[in-house]
């Protein structure tokens, strides 16, 4: 009896120790898996910080692509509106202007940091313009989440690019509500002296006869719609920044003339714009392509951010 009571309570004794060691065990994965939670918790958190900086960047760059397509437009049309005064077309690259604006608008803001919540932050710094192509432009910049106890650093890049303009081949006559202004009345600049130079500060749809005789200008800023014939005597000059549409051809006189458009050129045929391909409006003068379509950030290949 006494041997196997022994027995017992070596059994007992034993089952306490191995079931000690289990629970001391359980215990230390329960705090190691705890303490990995915890750990993974604050580095999401930290993410999910770094990824605000990303929306918060995406925003503020919006903003400067927005004031720099501005600030290239009104130098563009400044500066149009002076060739308009002039027998010299000097247009200033919008492009150019463009990225120069969009240079310095990212240089001014090369830090950003931003508290969200008690020790929770973020900031965004080391963006870094470069031009890809003519069509391209990519903006690269570091963003930092930040908590009590763990740092993310995600780098992005955000592509910008440049908008094409849409071809209205095909399409049909576009009525004079489309453009800004409507001029109901024939033009007949006869360069004596009485007349000044007409210039246009917007789209105009033209709905009659435009006769130039002498050294006359007509100047559009924006798109053109000729829905009547156009005649030139003398060195005239009608410049279009921008497309035109013609009802009928353009006869071609014998003289020196200016006819530039700087856009795209379309005919009507059958009641739709087809491309007016023989158009020659231009003998002796340098006639700038338009480059005026804005720039914005490419929405259909997001941003791409390396985690």
């Amino acid at each position: 009896m006494k041997n196997e009571k022994g027995y017992a309570l070596v059994l007992v004794l034993l089952i306490i120790t191995i079931t000690f060691v289990f629970a001391l065990s359980m215990s230390g994965m329960a705090l190691s898996a705890r303490k990995q939670f915890n750990k993974t918790d604050e580095v999401n958190k930290a993410t999910d910080l770094a990824e605000m900086g990303v929306a918060h960047y995406e925003a503020l760059l919006t903003q400067i692509v927005n004031s720099s397509n501005t600030e290239a437009k009104n130098k563009v049309k400044d500066a149009f509106e002076e060739a308009s005064k002039k027998s010299e077309i000097i247009i200033p690259d919008y492009d150019e202007i463009f990225y120069d604006a969009l240079v310095k608008g990212v240089s001014n803001n090369n830090y950003l940091t931003m508290t969200v919540e008690g020790s929770n932050s973020y900031d965004v710094s080391s963006p870094s313009v470069k031009k890809m192509s003519d069509n391209n432009i990519s903006i690269s910049f570091k963003t930092k989440g930040i908590t009590a106890s763990e740092k993310k650093i995600l780098e992005s890049t955000i592509l910008i690019v440049k908008n094409g303009g849409n071809s209205l081949v095909g399409e049909s006559i576009p009525t004079k509500d489309r453009y800004m202004d409507y001029v109901g009345y024939s033009i007949d600049l006869k360069g004596n002296g009485s007349d000044k130079d007409e210039y246009f500060p917007n789209s105009t749809y033209f709905a009659k006869d435009i006769q130039i005789r002498g050294n006359r200008i007509i100047a559009v800023l924006g798109n053109a719609f000729f829905n009547d014939n156009i005649t030139f005597n003398g060195g005239a000059d009608i410049i279009v920044f921008g497309d035109a549409v013609f009802r009928h051809e353009f006869n071609k006189p014998n003289n020196a003339y200016t006819f530039c458009v700087t856009g795209n050129t379309y005919l009507i045929e059958n009641d739709t714009l087809i491309p007016y391909t023989s158009f020659s409006g231009t003998t002796g003068v340098s006639c700038p392509k338009a480059n005026d379509n804005p720039w914005s950030i490419d929405l259909n290949n997001g941003i791409e951010v390396k985690y």
